[in-house]
């Protein structure tokens, strides 16, 4: 028996009926556009977006084992002189 190597469908998917979908891609253009316009309006909009990269990066660093949760880097990043345990801190 051998194996064959799988073939994907083309892209787009044909038999697709857009006109169907034009509600959920305006409903969610405006919602893309309503997000830009806050972003746009804050100073500083990476301080909006940083404790959703800080979670992300807790999250996914979690698959190499480690152990700090998100309240862990947290408050490291409040007070990176508080006193914290030696594995944590390593993780962190």
């Amino acid at each position: 028996m051998t194996v064959q190597p799988y073939v994907p469908e083309p892209l787009p998917p044909t038999g697709i009926d857009w006109e169907a979908h034009i509600p959920q891609i305006a409903s969610a253009n405006r919602a893309l556009a309503r997000y830009d316009g806050v972003l746009q309006a804050i100073p500083n909009p990476r301080l909006l977006l940083s404790p959703l990269l800080t979670q992300e990066a807790v999250l996914s660093s979690r698959i190499e084992g480690t152990q700090a949760s998100l309240e862990d880097v947290l408050r490291f990043e409040a007070n990176p002189k508080e006193p914290i345990d030696g594995a944590v801190r390593a993780d962190i």
